[in-house]
């Protein structure tokens, strides 16, 4: 039995009742955004065909891909058999473009380079099956700006590299001085703290649970080890340059499964 079909074009904060039972959406929902619902009785929980992973409080977390387009449905199964579906029509998203200069080995690495850069995309490969085994809603503890700077880059821009068109930006850098405290944006678990990789640099990726993810590059110094256990706000590292890093700053990113998340969009959810 379906209780409720809605359709939603973006919102803040949702909250419906129904019969005791509630279901609470925040966060905005657009392309690259990711959002945290809260639902009382609920015995599973899907976003299109994605069965998504609900904790013993009935927390969950969803996103949508910077290229995501058109309606989605979210849809909610209780406990007493009734079900619940929010559409969800995504608006569109207009992106930056932005030109770099950076040193050539970095947009088209010399040869020598290729078998210790595939080595490393393996490491993390290997670091990335890992997330997904933690269902509880770590992130519950909510998210801060994981360091104190300047917004230099945002999420999403289309990256022009020495005039040839690259990957979009999937996330955002912060610049500051070298040295500069680098912090965990929620609480997580250390799935892989590697130095001196050839893109990455010095770096951390924390698991906060049902599959997001934050990646924090170019640090210059890191004080935390792959299995670490991290709170929000916990120093994880320093500002640096290493890496694919014209200056000093700290590149953040965010992903929810495979889906490329805005990190500020974190920043919007009031837990």
């Amino acid at each position: 039995m379906i209780k409720t079909i809605l359709t939603i074009n973006f919102f803040w904060l949702f909250v419906v009742t129904t019969n005791g039972q509630s279901l609470k959406i925040i966060g905005k929902a657009e392309p690259g955004n990711v959002l945290v619902g809260i639902a009382d009785n609920a015995k599973s929980i899907f976003l299109n065909d994605i069965r998504l992973t609900v904790d013993n409080n009935g927390t969950f977390v969803f996103g949508f891909d910077r290229d995501a387009t058109g309606t989605h449905n979210l849809k909610v199964i209780y406990n007493d058999g009734k079900e619940e579906i929010k559409k969800i029509k995504l608006p569109k998203r207009k992106y930056q473009i932005q030109r770099l200069k950076i040193a050539s080995k970095y947009v088209t690495p010399p040869q020598e380079e290729l078998e210790r850069i595939e080595l490393e995309r393996e490491k993390m490969k290997e670091a990335r099956s890992e997330v997904g085994k933690i269902d509880s809603a770590l992130f519950i503890s909510g998210f801060i700006k994981p360091s104190e700077g300047r917004i230099s880059s945002v999420f999403g821009s289309q990256r022009i590299l020495n005039g040839v068109a690259g990957n979009p930006h999937n996330g955002i850098d912060i610049a500051a001085s070298e040295g500069t405290p680098v912090y965990a944006a929620s609480d997580g678990v250390v799935i892989i703290a590697e130095e001196d990789f050839y893109y990455n640099g010095n770096f951390v990726l924390l698991d906060h649970g049902q599959n997001l993810t934050s990646i924090y590059l170019h640090m210059s110094k890191l004080t935390v080890k792959t299995g670490d256990v991290v709170k929000k706000g916990q120093k994880i590292g320093e500002i640096g340059s290493t890496g694919r890093s014209t200056a000093p700053h700290l590149h953040w990113g965010v992903q929810w499964y495979k889906n490329r998340i805005d990190p500020m969009s974190l920043l919007n959810i009031k837990m």
